[in-house]
């Protein structure tokens, strides 16, 4: 009896191991897929409308924040014949020549290129395309969690989640926010085309090419795409192809095979992508704060600690937030803050030991959000932005729909479904609508958003500096040199300050002040070309002409299609009688701002100027 069970487990194993050679674990179909029925469109129809429901007032929304820099004032989107360099240069470059770049992203200023062309400065129809964004990935959400909860349900109560929930307003009330939902569609539709050519059939080849290509669209879009491999990787760990059981030492080696498998494309399209990145960025990144490694180890509890509070209750949401680094570890500072990511890992760990459909979600939530925890790359006061968490979310609504469904186990039905999850979606939903709904009015306008910003970060510099610059825009120069000068008693080396009230006091002729700011902010960071046009037009109107016409080459020379540097200089030369040398900075103006309709104006006086010169 023992001789013939040991030749029957001999034999086992040799048939074992040859499956093994023969089977290919990605022409598996995922476990028990959830069919396709006619009780999936009311899910559907109703994740569509949702976010417009939500998000309606956004439409008559204004540019805000950095929309008037990167869409209005961007001179790589007006023209076609840009495309090439937006591969070949940040995203930021041609407006921060100057500045170490962080962001490499291609698709994105395609998706700008557009926008500007369907819509023009138009903010209506960017809004309309921004929202259009976020209903794309409500859907998507929607069938990842139908993949991965098989469970419609479930899937319907991540979706109205997604789609409600306040922490997104930031994505989808600002039009910049688009950079998020660009890549998380991305992100959730390449996953989503990778599970369905795990399934064999004629359409395995496309679904696989589909995969690809939108990895390499998102990760061309924003680099926390790079996210993306890995979540597949694990996924391929946690879903060993059958007979294999996850105990069994032979699955190990079918489960290496099969992420290998897996995420190979994706390697290449990353391979192709850091090597773009590296060569266009000179280097993968740059230090923009410089942290020592205790202080960003102490800063990174509070800075997960607030990410997990604003996911599960989401109060009091702003553009900015008052995070400090931590050098010296106290009690609200740190040892409180450390308790919320211990507790939540903890339990997300004893939930994936349990459910691999917990394990996956786990994964959706914390990979995505690693890049944001290097704080070093972010601005001094921006550790945290709530349109991080984006991506991550995804994760979040899929663990909160496993939890929600649970309420419903063996209860009383409504409407066919489990009574307890459908209420309690319900009310999640609306409450969650609701603050959306509160939130989303504080980015109608510049002047709203930064006085939400103020009022609950009155500690945030680049908040009250914001502020002050909408106060300056609209003509309050005592206001905004007011909050300067708050924000330069607590941060006298606050560079942005420093040259922002040197220009309000530009404006309003105060030119000694003026000039000590300007000259303050150069000497703290000379790269700026547009603190040394200032700096020369001060020097102009005090009558210093040749060292106003030395600054404003100096601006020229660091960036020689600032719009107005070589109309400034056109002006100084007209006003020293130099027609023709003026004439030329007015055409040069011209070639890089043909709309100038100041230099056009200069032109035609320069030239009768000319006519009308008596001949020497």
């Amino acid at each position: 009896m023992a001789v013939s069970s040991s030749r029957e487990a001999f034999w086992v194993g040799r048939k074992t191991s040859v499956e093994i050679k023969s089977v290919n674990p990605r022409e598996l179909p995922p476990p028990n897929a959830l069919a396709w029925s006619r009780s999936d469109a009311v899910p559907l129809v109703l994740l569509l409308v949702l976010p417009f429901l939500l998000y309606a007032s956004v439409l008559s929304f204004h540019f805000v924040y950095d929309d008037e820099i990167l869409i209005v004032n961007n001179p790589l989107i007006r023209s076609w014949k840009s495309i090439p360099t937006f591969f070949t240069q940040s995203l930021t470059s041609s407006i921060y020549p100057g500045l170490a770049a962080n962001y490499y992203r291609p698709v994105q200023l395609l998706w700008l290129l557009v926008n500007r062309t369907l819509w023009g400065l138009s903010p209506f129809g960017w809004h309309l395309s921004t929202l259009a964004l976020h209903v794309l990935v409500t859907l998507s959400v929607y069938l990842l969690a139908r993949r991965i909860l098989r469970d419609r349900l479930s899937a319907a109560l991540a979706g109205a989640v997604f789609a409600a929930h306040a922490i997104h307003v930031e994505t989808v009330a600002w039009v910049m926010g688009f950079q998020d939902s660009l890549v998380a569609l991305a992100v959730v539709t390449s996953f989503l085309c990778y599970v369905n050519g795990r399934s064999p059939g004629r359409r395995r080849t496309a679904w696989l090419a589909g995969a690809t290509l939108l990895y390499a669209l998102g990760i061309f879009a924003k680099e926390n795409a790079l996210a993306l491999p890995v979540i597949i990787a694990a996924y391929e760990w946690l879903h060993p192809p059958p007979p294999f059981g996850p105990q069994s030492p032979l699955a190990e080696k079918v489960r290496l095979r099969a992420c290998l498998n897996a995420v190979a494309p994706y390697l290449v399209v990353t391979g192709v992508y850091l090597v773009a990145r590296v060569v266009v960025l000179e280097g993968f990144s740059h230090v923009v704060t410089r942290i020592s490694p205790a202080t960003l180890l102490q800063t990174l509890p509070l800075v997960v600690a607030t990410y997990l509070q604003h996911l599960f209750w989401p109060v009091g949401l702003s553009a900015f937030y008052d995070i400090p680094y931590v050098d010296h570890p106290g009690l609200s500072n740190f040892w409180l803050p450390v308790g919320a990511p211990l507790a939540v890992g903890a339990g997300l760990l004893w939930w994936s030991k349990k459910s691999r459909q917990a394990a996956t979600a786990s994964l959706w939530l914390i990979v995505p959000a690693l890049p944001v925890l290097n704080l070093s790359v972010f601005p001094p006061g921006e550790p945290l932005h709530d349109r991080y968490m984006y991506l991550p979310s995804v994760g979040f609504v899929l663990l909160l729909a496993m939890g929600l469904r649970r309420l419903g186990a063996g209860g009383r039905r409504l409407l066919g479904q489990p009574a307890g999850a459908f209420i309690g979606g319900v009310i999640l939903a609306g409450l969650l609508g609701y603050g959306t709904i509160s939130y989303g009015r504080f980015w109608s306008d510049n002047l709203t958003l930064y006085r939400r910003g103020v009022e609950i970060a009155p500690q945030n510099n680049i908040a009250n500096n914001n502020l002050a610059n909408e106060f300056v825009a609209r003509g309050q120069y005592a206001e905004g040199i007011r909050l300067y000068q708050q924000v330069l008693a607590r941060s006298p080396g606050f560079w942005l300050s420093n040259y922002n009230l040197g220009f309000c006091y530009y404006k309003v002729n105060q030119l000694e002040e003026a000039q000590r700011f300007l000259g303050r902010a150069i000497a703290m960071d000379p790269s700026n070309p547009d603190q040394f046009i200032y700096l020369g037009l001060t020097k102009f109107k005090m009558g210093r002409m040749h060292e106003a016409e030395s600054t404003l080459r100096h601006a020229i020379a660091l960036r020689p299609d600032g719009p107005g540097y070589h109309f400034a200089l056109g002006i100084l030369l007209k006003g020293r009688g130099e027609f023709n040398a003026a004439l030329e900075e007015m055409r040069t103006e011209l070639r890089y701002h043909p709309g100038q309709s100041a230099a056009q104006r200069q032109i035609g006086e320069i030239e009768t100027l000319l006519k009308t010169r008596p001949s020497r």
